[in-house]
């Protein structure tokens, strides 16, 4: 690694030609998550404040503090995207960020195989036609699984389903939408001016809520707004996906905690029903940017879902320039 490129195992990244290539492939990156990134690189294993990466990569354009947490969360989504499991970009509380690259594995080359043993390893035709079977099999297993959500009643549930919980023990989900984009037609935009102020808005008025894990989608909308109301805790994004979203998991696996989950207008109605075993919830307006849902979860399994429509001290249209 030198100061102008980055090698992570598939990934290459030249600062100077503005190329992130992965597996040799070149992935879209937006020059001032590069500039990020390379900020990040010269000062590897150390932290990096917001200050800085304003002075230095925002220097020409002033702009909200915001813009380094959307650019974070832009670079995370990508190595993600680009089969990097590894949490490079550490969030330092209060201070900033710090990248953390993984030790270098040497992996050992294969012995080469000499062409009469390589038809002796051929498997027999009997073989190969078990394993696809096989593969057919769970591809289906699996699309019955996405085509019949659980939907379940958690006062059913029993003890082979749920752990048992501690007698003091309850659970808090907070659900909110992801706040307003930039646009409509882009595959995957980002947020507004007036979504940036919402989340703010919203990071206000849950400033009093310990959350112990917070679940987004990887739009980058969503996780631009979680990063907002996370930038506080020191807390690292976890990701969902909704078409594969398995309650009783879930519900296990957040037991006696308050989590937040930031949503999407056409999936959170249908989440909250099935969390809460009902349907309850009808279909959310794409331009309903005002509602939280809380679901408590006694230790006995007993559900309340409760609906706040909260209304900002500010309209979209006053911050849509932004």
């Amino acid at each position: 690694m030198t100061k102008d490129r980055l090698k992570i195992r598939h990934i290459s990244v030249d600062f100077g030609e503005h190329v992130f290539l992965s597996n040799g492939v070149p992935v879209k990156i937006d020059p001032k998550a590069l500039e990020v990134l390379q900020l990040l690189v010269e000062n590897a294993g150390q932290v990096v404040t917001a200050d800085a990466f304003m002075d230095q990569v925002w220097k020409d354009k002033p702009s909200a503090p915001e813009v380094v947490t959307s650019a974070i969360a832009r670079l995370r989504k990508v190595f993600k995207k680009s089969g990097i499991s590894d949490e490079l970009i550490v969030t330092v509380p209060k201070l900033g960020y710090r990248l953390e690259l993984p030790q270098a594995s040497a992996e050992p080359e294969s012995a080469a195989i000499a062409p009469d043993e390589m038809r002796r390893q051929k498997l027999p035709w009997f073989s190969a036609a078990l394993v696809l079977a096989l593969l057919i099999s769970l591809a289906f297993n699996l699309y019955q699984g996405f085509r019949q959500p659980a939907s379940i009643n958690l006062n059913g549930i029993g003890e082979a389903d749920v752990k048992p919980a501690p007698e003091s023990e309850v659970t808090r989900i907070y659900i909110l939408r992801h706040t307003e984009q930039t646009d409509w037609e882009s595959e995957d935009p980002g947020l507004s001016g007036a979504g940036i102020a919402r989340a703010n808005y919203w990071k206000t008025v849950l400033q009093h809520v310990e959350f112990e894990r917070i679940f987004t989608t990887d739009f980058t909308r969503n996780i631009q707004t979680a990063d907002i109301l996370a930038s506080d805790s020191g807390l690292e994004l976890e990701y969902y996906y909704p078409l594969s979203f398995d309650v009783l998991k879930f519900l296990n696996t957040i037991r006696g905690q308050q989590v937040l989950i930031i949503g999407h207008s056409n999936t959170i109605p249908d989440m909250i029903n099935r969390l809460i075993g009902e349907t309850r919830y009808p279909p959310m307006s794409h331009l309903d940017y005002e509602q939280l849902f809380l679901i408590t979860i006694g230790k006995d399994g007993d559900t309340i879902s409760t609906q706040l429509h909260i209304e900002t001290p500010f309209s979209s249209a006053e911050h849509a320039a932004q």
